[in-house]
């Protein structure tokens, strides 16, 4: 980490290397320049963004990095390629540091077939012997999942989280493919009957016309809401260049502003995280006064390669 400098090296123009296409936070992007007559540069790429990152870190070529996922933003600050910023008083201690800060919530939830009648469960249920070979899932390498598994290892330890994953891979009905909403399709067509997923997918197939019928038989449940809640996932915000700080944190602040969160996490339908903000109605009602895991995201992170020495371990995936 390197510390910022003054205000007179702000600069009008703010280049945001980004994981999340603009048009998810165009309407804010608009707003933000006609207020300030800052301009923004959005730099969008699916992949190569965080490693792009940390080769510029001695020469950034962007001001700011949006993350979809804590993981990338980890990796940035332990490659210390990122400036250290102030904490933001509205969000909630576990969702930021110094490094970086949280902009919107989402949960990670279990989906499940309307026949089995659930109206509760947990992560820790999924390796139960009723469920062999009805469970679905895509990567277990993939950061959501990573971040899901580092967060049972901090509820439970290394040891109890082998056994786990040993017996979850027991469970799958096939191997771990696709994408979240992958997994749903699966439940509809009776390959597994439940599987993990983020909320926002739910809403995601509600408005696409060939996939909401997959809703038609399988539901999402926000698990473990008599223990420690339903794990929480992040997209984020990071300043990697000291030239335009200024700037990148005035955008940032606005970005957490609440009116900016309503819009930003309602246009996703993910969990705004600036504590004055309310999810959107549709977000609310799913939701149903969710429980959520309060736990660190940094001491998430921190059992990254825990994790991924475990999955390597038994071929998780394979």
């Amino acid at each position: 980490m390197y510390i910022a400098l003054t205000k007179a090296y702000a600069s009008e123009t703010i280049k945001v290397y980004s994981e999340r296409q603009p048009f998810l936070i165009e309407p804010l992007i608009n707003q933000y320049e006609e207020q300030t007559g800052n301009k923004i540069e959005w730099i969008f790429s699916k992949k190569g963004l965080v490693q792009k990152t940390i080769l510029e870190k001695d020469r950034p070529v962007a001001d700011i990095f949006l993350s979809s996922d804590i993981a990338r933003l980890i990796d940035i600050t332990e490659a210390g390629a990122n400036v250290e910023i102030p904490l933001q008083k509205n969000v909630p201690s576990n969702l930021q540091t110094n490094d970086w800060t949280s902009l919107t919530m989402r949960a990670r939830v279990i989906y499940a077939h309307n026949d089995l009648q659930l109206e509760k469960i947990s992560y820790e249920d999924l390796i139960l012997p009723k469920y062999k070979d009805r469970v679905c899932t895509r990567s277990g390498y993939h950061p959501y999942n990573i971040s899901l598994f580092s967060a049972l290892i901090a509820h439970h330890g290394v040891e109890w989280f082998e056994d786990y994953i040993v017996k979850l891979k027991a469970n799958l009905s096939r191997k771990p493919q696709g994408n979240d909403r992958d997994q749903v399709k699966a439940i509809y067509a009776g390959v597994c009957d439940v599987s993990i997923g983020n909320h926002y997918y739910y809403f995601k197939m509600m408005d696409d016309p060939n996939q909401i019928i997959w809703l038609e038989k399988v539901s999402p449940i926000f698990p473990n809401q008599d223990s420690y809640g339903s794990h929480v996932n992040i997209s984020g915000i990071a300043i990697i260049n000291n030239k335009n700080y200024d700037a990148s944190i005035d955008f940032l602040e606005f970005l957490l502003n609440e009116e900016a969160q309503k819009i930003y996490a309602n246009d996703n339908n993910e969990f705004p995280v600036n504590v004055n903000v309310k999810a959107s109605e549709r977000v609310q009602a799913l939701a149903n006064n969710a429980k959520f895991d309060s736990i660190d995201l940094q001491e998430i992170a921190s059992n990254r390669k825990a994790v991924l020495d475990i999955l390597n371990k038994i071929n998780f995936d394979g």
